[in-house]
């Protein structure tokens, strides 16, 4: 079966593998099976294979199946995986890499402009009617889900935290390192929080990482490390898929949604009202694409990030 999208990430994981294939211990697998998908372990790393239309991620193999086209295909849970050749076989099924049709370039370039950035994210979350992570940055009160008020608190006191660090003589590193290791343990303490495949805590997190890797010039490199170092120390706190994505979002690895957003936003230094509606509402299609509100709490890490971490 020849694969429709992937990404530049999953290519070069194949050729690695393609290589290895005679190591013994080499693991491949079926590591879970949904509606829309079924995930693969290729030597420790998540694969996902998924039907038309689905959003792309770094991860994604994107095939010319709708969901009964992958239920057809009788692949089952912890079903052995072979390499031969250019194939990648999954049950009696056949996955040809000599047949791609569109490879994504997955790395998150640096960009030169960030001045429309925020507002653009802004108008996409207020666009949405989509909730989850976006209440918090739209709404002062404090909502009576368990996990959004627990995330409302975070937000609270890594924002302080900010506040703080701001007002303090530059020349007190050690005062002002204190308040960066707190700030980095209520963000990196948003991981797991929520529901779904990728919790709304980790999404989020995903967009801040986001802004670091396109645009490092807005933000303390000491604090870009230190709340890396935090996130990648709490990864183990969600579940498996959703460790990936942020390994991914740690290596500057991003779903096509994000490349696209940053390439169509920060490629030239224009404001929001140059940025056509057309490509506006494309952008805000592709992100109410992922997921039920995952696209949308990605949105809300960019904004939050560029709101309060670019000012330290």
């Amino acid at each position: 079966m020849n694969i429709l999208q992937t990404s530049m990430y999953i290519i070069k994981t194949f050729s690695r593998l393609k290589s290895a294939k005679y190591r013994p211990n080499l693991d491949l697998y079926v590591h879970s099976i949904y509606e829309r998908t079924i995930n693969l372990m290729l030597d420790g790393q998540l694969v996902a294979l998924q039907i038309a239309d689905s959003p792309v991620s770094p991860i994604s193999i994107i095939l010319p199946l709708d969901e009964t086209g992958l239920d057809n295909l009788k692949i089952k849970t912890n079903s052995p995986v072979s390499i031969d050749g250019s194939n990648l076989l999954v049950g009696k099924t056949n996955f040809s890499f000599n047949h791609v049709y569109e490879v994504y370039n997955d790395t998150l370039y640096e960009h030169s402009s960030s001045s429309s950035l925020k507002d653009v994210v802004w108008q996409l979350i207020i666009n949405s009617g989509k909730d989850g992570f976006s209440t918090l940055v739209k709404s002062q009160n404090t909502p009576d889900d368990i996990a959004l008020s627990y995330a409302k608190k975070k937000f609270i006191d890594a924002e302080s935290e900010c506040d703080l660090m701001m007002s303090i003589n530059p020349s007190d590193e050690s005062i002002i390192s204190d308040h960066l290791v707190k700030m980095c343990n209520s963000l990196s303490s948003l991981i797991g929080v929520g529901t779904g495949l990728t919790p709304s805590g980790d999404d989020f997190i995903t967009g801040i990482l986001s802004t670091f890797k396109a645009l490092p010039q807005c933000f303390n490199h000491k604090m870009i490390s230190h709340l890396c170092n935090s996130i990648c120390s709490r990864r183990n706190n969600t579940n498996e898929i959703s460790s990936t994505f942020i390994d991914c979002a740690l290596r500057g690895q991003f779903s096509k949604a994000i490349i696209d957003l940053y390439g169509s936003v920060c490629s030239s230094n224009v404001n929001s009202s140059e940025i056509g509606q057309e490509t506006k509402e494309n952008l805000l299609n592709s992100f109410l694409d992922i997921g039920h509100t995952s696209g949308i709490d990605t949105l809300t890490g960019i904004y939050w990030s560029m709101a309060n971490l670019s000012k330290i």
